[in-house]
């Protein structure tokens, strides 16, 4: 099962453009980069003497509860073909998990929404983010995303408040 997750994320990765601004999941791309970007905003904003306020979003447990048809909006949306959006779907069909803990191991449970932690589709998850928050990305570095976390920066607290506000929607 996970040679198969394994083979169809890299054909994923091999058709879906994603927005340059996407950091988390994505080959060439972590967490520093990101860092490094937003760092390198507010030096030039200081350097130039310019106004700028960052704001920092977290979609709390949104890896956690994205619903499966909208997992299959998102591939559909990044062009994936139905070949590829029925196989991973066969793979997200009636997932079940179990919790150890030192007591000892629960009853199966079905997984009805989210990522199946551990699934190598788990990076499927920046299809989604990038395919429902598209109109709202501004060009890197304005707005970088990693994940589930997202950093939006403006000129003005007019501007990022309105921008959060769209991203709140």
């Amino acid at each position: 099962m996970k040679l198969l997750e394994h083979v169809l994320d890299r054909r994923i990765r091999d058709i879906a453009s994603l927005s340059t601004n996407k950091c988390g999941f994505v080959a060439r791309c972590a967490t520093t980069d990101a860092i490094h970007a937003s760092r390198l905003l507010i030096e030039k904003h200081r350097e130039k003497q310019k106004t700028l306020h960052i704001a920092f979003l977290d979609f709390e447990k949104a890896f956690d509860r994205v619903p499966h048809e909208l997992i299959w909006y998102a591939s559909r949306k990044h062009a994936l073909s139905e070949e590829l959006v029925e196989w991973v779907r066969i793979l997200q069909a009636r997932p079940r998990s179990q919790v150890q803990a030192p007591v000892g191991t629960s009853t199966e449970f079905p997984i009805t929404v989210g990522f199946h932690q551990g699934s190598a589709l788990s990076p499927l998850f920046i299809l989604v983010m990038n395919a429902v928050t598209r109109g709202l990305q501004k060009l890197t570095p304005w707005t970088l995303l990693y994940a589930d976390d997202v950093m939006i920066a403006g000129g003005g607290k007019f501007e990022l408040g309105w921008q959060t506000q769209a991203w709140g929607d």
